[in-house]
């Protein structure tokens, strides 16, 4: 049985395919238009999982797909009510994608289906986007039974699920509805803050470590806590639930914070404390929920999915001070992993198969042969080698001591927004100066940015407060304070760092490069960061690969077994 689930016309399009009930290939599909965030119909990515599995849209059983545009309408008919004639905005600029969103089985016939197969004879099946985001986190979880919360933007109305997932099931418990919403509350700042909203927001997280505590208690004021779980946001602050975008928050919010920030002007000391304020607030939201989430289901178990789950300092503080003893979050926790919840709610939920865990890693993309690697190098001139394991790992670990900083291009690409060892950059975390060298030189992105560390699982307690496998890069763990010294290029400026612990069962290839690393240096940890510059998506193919490349200071390019060296 194959089910292919996709999603669109909303952010981060992407599709993936099951077999069987085992998911064997997902991306998204801005990795092959190089349109970051894009949300189109994702043409490229389902004809990749079509042909990772091998198979044709004649062979599919079922299609997925994250939205159900009438659940729910009554909430929507109700806003429109409440902020006319403001609301008339939200509406006319959305009119497109309600349209395509209704018509999407036309489509998917259109440019999918063979014109000799009856477009009935496989099951279109629309699943609620909070079910689906809750999906792509339970029945991926190691879990027979667990909580399950779900925070972003918004669904066709909610946006925020509390729920329990038990076996193949999953029952809602409560529901938070637009325009109570913590996800567009952090978009509407990240415009008030001068950077990209629906884009940005994961920028706020780390400039929120240099602010203090001068707009905390404002901020308690915007978002209410409320009994059993709830919360709501002041709306009086901000335009977005009226449909305004331009500017997201209100004259009451500038009038009690200041002026909005232009994107050319500079960063100052108001910008992060309000940054941290929010920050600071958005935990004490999740934090709130997820004890009445413990108090009513009992479980030992927490998942998490939506976007905010990506919120990596959020859930580092769920995992010390909740009650729950384990946290999961899948990668692809934003929009990009709703394909995935539609495939599986199917699959197990709706169809009653037996749940099959087989999520050990995020290596789900393309993968590409030598001749790939070596047309891509020659087009543009490259001279490279091609060495043995043993002594591409010797070399390029050999260089990484020296300060070199290398593209890592391996295996099969990493679904999710995180650079997990297989399209990466990476360099020496004992360099004091390679935070500012990547940021100004490599990146070319804001010096306030922090870089992640990749270590050997078997070492992670030794250098972090860190008691969990956290192979995604999802939680953010103190550095212990004896080794913020000896890796200041992977320690942020509040002494924390993103962890991803490295397992060699999971991905060999990069475990063997850290420990030869940690052989030349007697450090096992790598500066890990993804393998692109600002306002571009990750690198998928070889000829990306290159391109970015040649547009950066990286010294080093490592491609399978090829090394090509920065004349």
């Amino acid at each position: 049985m194959y089910i292919l689930g996709f999603n669109c016309y909303a952010f981060n399009s992407a599709a993936c395919i099951l077999k069987n009930g085992k998911l064997i290939a997902s991306a998204q599909e801005e990795r092959f238009n190089r349109k970051k965030i894009y949300g189109g119909f994702p043409l490229n990515a389902i004809n990749y999982c079509f042909s990772e599995a091998g198979i044709t849209a004649d062979d599919l059983d079922y299609v997925g797909f994250h939205w159900r545009p009438f659940h729910q309408i009554h909430r929507r008919a109700a806003l429109i009510l409440r902020y006319l004639p403001y609301a008339s905005y939200l509406y006319n600029s959305h009119a497109f994608k309600w349209f395509d969103i209704l018509n999407v089985k036309s489509e998917f016939n259109k440019r999918i289906v063979s014109p000799t197969r009856k477009k009935s004879s496989y099951s279109f099946i629309r699943v609620k986007h909070h079910i689906c985001h809750s999906a792509s986190s339970f029945l991926l979880s190691p879990y027979d039974k667990a909580a399950i919360l779900t925070l972003d933007g918004t669904g066709e109305a909610a946006s925020t699920m509390m729920g329990f997932g038990e076996d193949n099931h999953i029952r809602i418990l409560k529901e938070i509805f637009y325009p109570d919403s913590l996800g567009y509350l952090f978009v509407a700042l990240t415009h008030y803050l001068g950077f990209l909203p629906e884009s940005d927001e994961y920028k706020l997280m780390s400039l929120a470590s240099y602010g203090e505590d001068r707009f905390y208690e404002d901020f308690k004021k915007i978002i209410v806590l409320k009994p059993e779980g709830g919360y709501t946001i002041d709306t009086n602050y901000f335009n977005y639930q009226k449909g305004i975008r331009n500017p997201w928050v209100s004259e009451k919010f500038t009038k009690n914070f200041g002026p909005i920030r232009n994107p050319e002007e500079p960063i100052e000391q108001r910008h992060k404390d309000i940054a941290r304020a929010l920050q600071k607030r958005l935990e004490d939201a999740a934090l709130h929920m997820a004890r009445h989430l413990y108090k009513i289901t009992g479980s030992r178990n927490l998942c998490l999915a939506g976007g905010v789950a990506l919120n990596s300092v959020m859930n580092g503080r769920l995992l010390r001070e909740s009650p729950f003893e384990n946290i999961f979050v899948q990668p692809a926790a934003n929009d990009a992993g709703t394909c995935i919840g539609s495939a599986l709610y199917i699959y197990n939920s709706i169809l009653g198969n037996h749940r099959q865990y087989i999520f050990r890693d995020a290596y789900l993309g393309p993968s590409y042969p030598d001749v790939s690697y070596r047309k891509a190098l020659d087009e543009k001139g490259l001279g490279y080698e091609y060495l043995t394991d043993e002594k591409l790992l010797q070399m390029t670990a050999e260089l990484l001591s020296e300060g070199k900083i290398a593209g890592w291009f391996q295996g099969r690409m990493e679904m999710g927004p995180r650079a997990l060892g297989n399209r990466s950059i990476l360099a020496d975390p004992r360099n004091p100066a390679m935070k500012e060298i990547l940021n100004s030189k490599v990146k070319h992105r804001e010096g306030f940015r922090p870089f992640a560390p990749s270590v050997l699982l078997e070492s992670a307690r030794e250098y972090f407060e860190c008691d969990i496998h956290s192979p995604f890069m999802l939680f953010v763990f103190n550095v212990r304070p004896e080794k913020r010294s000896v890796i200041p290029a992977v320690t942020h400026v509040d002494g924390t760092a993103r962890v991803q612990t490295v397992d060699v069962q999971e991905n060999p290839l990069f475990w063997k490069l850290i420990k030869e690393f940690e052989k030349t240096t007697g450090i096992p940890i790598l500066l890990n960061t993804s393998f692109n510059v600002m306002g571009e998506p990750i690198v998928c193919s070889p000829g990306d690969a290159v391109e970015c490349f040649l547009k950066t200071q990286i010294d080093f390019l490592v491609m399978g077994n090829y090394i090509a060296l920065r004349k």
